[in-house]
Parts: structure tokens; C-alpha cells; sequence
């Protein structure tokens, strides 16, 4: 009865694992920058790993991001960046080894991935 209910535990979390990503692999590397062009004010880079994977994430707590670059990303996954607090406003697709600039300032992102 132990043994069943143990399998039974062991195949949801596998399962939770699966449906969120491996949480020690590094889907996406993404840059942020202080202003517009993804040449100035390098505010350095962001590793994004299978735990994060579908959440509204701050892309920083102090710094002002005008500009982000995507290095580089795993197949089947797109970063969106957000103006706004909750990830609620328009997304902006980041492309792969493309600048999204502006002169408004960048708050959120998150990383969707195909199952």
C-alpha cells in the first residue's frame, strides 16, 4: 500500500517537473541595457531557467531597462517583455540576437515554451 501510494507521489511530481521545465536547465539568456539600442549601459545578463518558465518576472529591481537583447534560446520558447507591473499590458516578442528598444522602460518579462 506504501509502495503504490510512494509511485503515485513520485509520478505527479515528475509530472509537475515535466509541465514546468527542468528548473536547473537555462532555456533562454537574455541582456539588459540602461538605454535604447542595445549598445549603451550594459546592465549585464539573465540567465532564465525551466522554473521560471511561464511566470511574470521583474527584469530588474534597481535599474531603469530601455533595452533587451535575447543571446540566446532554447527551441520552442519566446521571451515577451512587458511595460507594466503584471505582465497584462501588450507583450513584446524579443527575438534572438535582435534589440527591442525604446525609450519607455521596460518592467516585466516572462518566457513561454511549448509543452
Amino acid at each position: 500500500m506504501h509502495y503504490i501510494t510512494a509511485l503515485s507521489l513520485t509520478a505527479s511530481l515528475l509530472g509537475m517537473v515535466a509541465a514546468t521545465g527542468n528548473p536547473v536547465h537555462r532555456y533562454t539568456q537574455l541582456r539588459a541595457w540602461g538605454q535604447p539600442g542595445c549598445r549603451a549601459s550594459n546592465l549585464g545578463e539573465e540567465g532564465i531557467y525551466g522554473d521560471y518558465i511561464g511566470l511574470c518576472v521583474p527584469l530588474g529591481n534597481y535599474d531603469t531597462i530601455r533595452s533587451v537583447s535575447v543571446e540566446s534560446v532554447e527551441s520552442g520558447c519566446t521571451l515577451y517583455i512587458y511595460r507594466n507591473l503584471q505582465c497584462h499590458s501588450e507583450p513584446i516578442e524579443v527575438p534572438l540576437m535582435k534589440c527591442v528598444s525604446g525609450e519607455h522602460e521596460y518592467k516585466m518579462y516572462k518566457l513561454v515554451c511549448d509543452d
